[in-house]
Formats: C-alpha cells, structure tokens, sequence
C-alpha cells in the first residue's frame, strides 16, 4: 500500500502543470496580463521617446555651437583682415601682454596683431572692416590714450 500511494502521489506530482501554466490558462487573470502587457509597451514607448528628444537636443544644441563658430570664424576673419588702429608695438611679448591688458582696462576690445612677416606685436585697440571708420576713430584714440597711435592694415 505504501508503494501505491507513493507512486500515485508521484504520478500526481509529475502529471499536474506546473504553477505558470495554470495562470496562462486561468481565464480571470487574462486582464492584468494584458494590462502588464500594455504597461511596458508604454513603457518601451516612453523609453524611446525620451531618448529621441535627448537626441534631438543634441543636435539642436550642435547646430548652435556650429553657428556661433562661424560666426566667430567670420569675426576673427574679419578682424584678421580689417584695419586696425595701433596704440603700442613690441618686441619682448611680455610687454606686448601687460599693454594690451592696459587698454582693455580702458574698454576697448583690444588685440595683438602680428606684423606681417616681422617679429613685432602690435597692440590694436580697436578693428574696423574699412579704412574710412579707423581713420574716424584714430582721433579718439589718440586723445584717450596714445597721441601716437596710427592705422595699420592687416592682409
């Protein structure tokens, strides 16, 4: 008799489906799987869109950066090429810096340039795109700062 309910109990163990089945079949848990379905579509939904808007912002972010270095490109570009009325040149960089530090204390937007071809730094107080505008300002600068500052072109 032992042996006969051991292997009945056995044969029951082996033939009864196993828990997760018996909730796959189960008609009255059919709403909250696929409800658990429907919440991690959304949730794969919201993953990816979320993604998507970072990505998004990357780019826009990128395309203002690019802007604002063509921008910067076409100013130095300009103030590279322009006039440029000159209030010191040097020859020793440090003093060329301690200088040009001077004058911008005074407000200008003041810069070293490079004299073309020699080893002077000359200190721009200011860059104009045309001759017509420096030699308007040079007045000024020469009454504020330094009665001997000049205009130099830089190619």
């Amino acid at each position: 008799m032992k042996k006969l309910s051991l292997v009945l109990l056995a044969a029951v163990l082996v033939l009864t489906p196993s828990c997760d089945f018996m909730k796959s079949i189960n008609p009255f848990g059919k709403k909250a799987r696929e409800a658990e379905a429907l919440r991690q579509q959304q949730e794969a939904f919201r993953i990816a869109d979320s993604i998507r808007v970072a990505n998004e912002k990357q780019a826009e972010a990128e395309r203002a950066r690019q802007a604002e270095m063509a921008v910067a490109a076409e100013e130095q570009t300009r103030v590279m090429t322009g006039y440029h009325v000159i209030v010191g040149s040097f020859l020793t960089p440090e003093y060329a810096d301690a200088w040009l530090e001077h004058i911008k204390s005074f407000g200008y937007d003041a810069q070293l340039v490079g004299m073309n071809g020699g080893r002077w730094q000359l200190v721009s107080a200011q860059a104009f795109p045309n001759l017509h505008q420096a030699w308007n300002a040079l007045g000024t600068v020469q009454d504020r700062i330094n009665g001997e500052a000049w205009v130099y072109r830089q190619e």
